[in-house]
């Protein structure tokens, strides 16, 4: 691979990271693309090689979704990934390095020892207040978690953070997180998703003789600990052993003065399946809501993206880019490093003319949203947008809520998290609804005709 390549096929790799567990992080070490990574495969499986058998298996059996998500995040391209055996490759070596002045080396270890410290809890170092672009979207929410971060504990405890998927709530409880660090190294500061604690719960429940002990070591990660910043709990309602356990963490730290923040992609009052003893736990503090960016914001973010992605656009394309992703900061951040790494490996301009191309701006096709998608579904078939993201496992709302899940991913570039988000559902429940979609349809001509009636519905 070319140095850009190489350096793009990094950036993958350490968001790959962020996602997995560190356990996994080893079988990553000798995987590499086998092809170039903006060239599509003829038959729509993008190949990565790699010289572990073991690892592969490890891989594709737990970690796929996440190597994809990964992949189109870096790169803005949707493929579906498959891992090939290739025992040529030589397995990586450390570099030996010259010996360092002492000075340096001690420096070196207090950066080693803080990315250590931030990993452990769970905080990636990029999503600090210094680098988020605050505008009037998310001006209110900004003051307010500066305020948290500076006294945690004593002032808007729990802190309620919700808006659409990719506006930085997550950037923003991590901010928190950092300086709460940088001001009280001293407390013990978590940052988790919901979905952790649901399948932390799973693996504690799976051998009796054991069950104990990990529900003890699980209680105890969550609940010795000062500051719990708690992400996506969307995705715990209508588990009630999730949710149970949310409340009993909740009921713990908030007793005890500890601070609790957490993030969702709507308000409690929301949470339709949640119980309302949880809902009014997490109505307890104060509510803050993040708005999508006006275009001057969104400008704004994409010129500090790119500045601390070292490869700087000029005002043009950052307005272009701007003006067309106006709805979600992560697709707007995804364009920017779909065009970057291309221009970069191809050693050419990121003018207007090669961004138009790259992103397929060109194109008159209606812009689809998955909002959209929904909107039209359930007019399709007669129901509510409201049932359509609801838990109602009646029979006409739960085939229009997974034809919903189907098209969504069919036709937007949003990734299964994402879209997962919107509906209130784990990532997995949109790709099982799909593979299942998917797979019916090819053999009932009935579905395959009412998905073509909807899809030319929704393009109305």
């Amino acid at each position: 691979m070319k140095q850009e390549e190489l350096e793009l096929w990094q950036k993958v790799i350490d968001e790959i990271k962020i996602n997995i567990p560190e356990t996994a992080h080893t079988w990553l070490n000798n995987l590499e693309p086998a092809l170039p990574l903006f060239e599509e495969p003829a038959n729509g499986i993008f190949l990565l090689k790699s010289n572990q058998g073991f690892g592969i298996q490890v891989l594709t059996q737990k970690y796929l979704t996440e190597i994809e998500e990964a992949l189109f995040k870096c790169t803005s391209l949707k493929r579906s990934v498959r891992i090939v055996l290739d025992e040529t490759i030589k397995p990586k070596k450390k570099q030996s390095t010259p010996k360092q002045p002492q000075e340096f080396s001690l420096v070196q270890e207090q950066i080693d020892s803080l990315k250590q410290m931030y990993s452990f809890c769970g905080l990636n170092l990029k999503y600090t207040f210094d680098n988020f672009v605050c505008g009037e979207n998310s001006n209110f929410a900004f003051n307010v978690a500066k305020i948290v971060a500076a006294a945690p504990g004593q002032k808007y405890n729990p802190l309620y953070i919700h808006g659409n998927v990719g506006l930085g709530k997550t950037h923003l409880m991590q901010a928190i997180g950092h300086e709460i660090l940088k001001n009280f190294p001293a407390l013990k500061v978590k940052y988790a998703k919901a979905e952790e604690i649901t399948n932390q719960l799973t693996e504690s429940g799976i051998v009796a003789s054991e069950r104990n002990s990990k529900m003890k070591k699980l209680r105890d990660r969550y609940r010795n600990i000062d500051v719990l910043l708690l992400d996506d709990i969307q995705f715990a309602e209508g588990k009630q052993r999730t949710e149970e356990e949310i409340f009993n963490i909740f009921d713990v730290l908030f007793h005890a003065g500890k601070q609790i923040v957490f993030a969702s992609d709507r308000p409690p009052s929301s949470l339709v399946c949640t119980p309302d003893r949880l809902k009014s736990r997490y109505e307890w503090g104060l509510n803050v809501e993040i708005q999508v960016p006006d275009l001057n914001t969104r400008f704004e973010i994409i010129k500090k993206h790119a500045i601390h992605s070292n490869f700087e656009i000029n005002d043009e394309v950052a307005l272009l880019l701007a003006k067309t992703y106006d709805r979600n900061i992560r697709e707007l951040e995804g364009a920017y490093n779909k065009l970057s790494a291309y221009a970069s490996i191809q050693g050419v301009e990121a003018d207007i003319e090669l961004a138009k191309k790259i992103l397929n701006l060109n194109s008159a096709v209606k812009k689809i949203s998955v909002e959209d998608i929904i909107n039209k579904t359930a007019k399709f078939f007669g129901v509510k947008k409201e049932d359509v993201l609801s838990c109602s496992r009646s029979k006409d709302i739960a085939n229009a809520r997974r034809l919903a899940m189907y098209l969504s991913r069919e036709i937007t570039q949003m990734s299964l998290p994402e879209i997962g988000a919107i509906f209130g559902k784990n990532h997995t429940t949109v790709l099982y609804s799909w593979e299942k979609v998917k797979k019916e349809a090819a053999v009932d001509r009935k579905l395959n005709e009412t998905i073509d009636e909807l899809n030319k519905f929704i393009a109305d």
